[in-house]
């Protein structure tokens, strides 16, 4: 499993896999209990390769303190997030020496346990590599998607020129019929 396959859904515990994605909503499946449900554009997701907890010095991305997790321990499961905050505190602090306690708080690092824990659960640690050439050719997709869309709205705006010719042709008609009305009317008075 890749990384940028696990996400985190805002106020839903649990890590969940991405099944389906569309412009209004996504497809997932929860890493705890396998249920699949469909999640709307509105709520705020994370992908799991976009995260990073602050360090004294840069921040470091999730992905690495959870291998380093896995290799700390082993393979196996870390302590359970319902351990005392202090335990917790310790084991992840073995992982990572120069964490700012400062701005990560206890329930940041009991959420990272659950979240190694239910990634053990699943075989998903270590993760699949991320392929380079997908991300390049997505890119390339996407620069040549912006000129076809570039490409596409030059033409529509030549189909808005042409219907306003019509118009203007009917406004023409219009005011022929205007003068000879007008044009009657002089006839009846004189």
């Amino acid at each position: 499993m890749k990384i940028s396959e696990v996400l985190a859904i805002s106020g839903k515990p649990g890590l969940f896999k991405v099944l389906a994605s569309s412009a209004k909503n996504l497809v997932v499946e929860s890493m705890l209990d396998g249920k699949r449900t469909s999640v709307p554009g509105s709520i705020r997701v994370s992908s799991l390769n976009d995260i990073t907890m602050y360090t004294l010095k840069d921040d470091v991305p999730l992905k690495e303190i959870l291998l380093k997790m896995h290799q700390k321990s082993k393979g196996a499961e870390a302590p359970s997030h319902n351990s005392t905050p202090q335990e917790i505190k310790d084991f992840v602090d073995s992982v990572i020496t120069n964490l700012d306690h400062d701005r990560v708080y206890s329930s940041d690092l009991r959420k990272l346990v659950q979240w190694y824990n239910i990634l053990i659960d699943q075989k998903a640690l270590p993760f699949d590599p991320e392929d380079p050439k997908e991300s390049e050719d997505g890119e390339e997709k996407d620069a040549a998607k912006d000129k076809s869309t570039t490409a596409k709205k030059k033409p529509e705006a030549k189909k808005k020129h042409v219907a306003h010719k019509p118009v203007a042709k009917k406004r023409a008609s219009a005011k022929g019929a205007t003068s000879k009305a007008g044009g009657n009317k002089a006839t009846k008075k004189g």
